[in-house]
């Protein structure tokens, strides 16, 4: 079982690798079951928090929740019944990959409210490369998540201008 000082240890060693790969992390408050949290901003800019719950002491996990703007969700009301089972299939297929996992929220068929998507790293196994890696799949996760709200439901706007997606970005912990 971690100890407060080698769970702080193990906080600290996270901040600077997050800052060795170009990230500036930013402590955010603390929920009853975390250890420690820190938020951190991926390019093209997807919000991540990195934290450390209390029953899993052993686990560092990046996590993103990503919230479609509100001219998505009217538009995914606009669509046919097949339209929205196919965009359902087709977001779900594209966050079902190997090293992250995801959770769609609100009911099916649906605009979702949001998607999560997470991975968690063990101390067994955790380096600045695995954990580099588990940042780049989390942040490729979302990213071809939007995309898929993206192609469905376009942008609602000018928030598309220079390519980015019109997701709203949200921090969890």
């Amino acid at each position: 079982m971690m100890n407060g000082i080698i769970d702080l240890k193990r906080s600290t060693k996270i901040e600077a690798w997050l800052r060795d790969i170009g990230c500036t992390p930013v402590p955010v408050p603390l929920e009853p079951a975390t250890n420690w949290a820190v938020a951190v901003t991926i390019p093209p800019g997807t919000h991540m928090v990195v934290f450390n719950l209390k029953q899993a002491p052993r686990a560092v996990i990046v996590q993103a929740r990503m919230v479609p703007l509100p001219a998505q969700s009217e538009a995914f009301g606009a669509l046919e019944e097949d339209s929205r089972r196919e965009f359902w299939q087709e977001l779900r297929s594209t966050l079902n990959r190997e090293f992250t996992e995801f959770q769609l929220e609100g009911a099916p068929y649906n605009c979702p409210a949001a998607f999560v998507v997470s991975a968690t790293r063990w101390d067994d196994g955790l380096t600045l490369d695995s954990f580099a890696r588990t940042l780049s799949s989390v942040n490729k996760a979302c990213l071809d998540g939007s995309a898929v709200f993206e192609e469905h439901l376009g942008t609602g706007g000018p928030a598309a201008v220079g390519g980015e997606f019109a997701f709203k970005k949200i921090d969890v912990q």
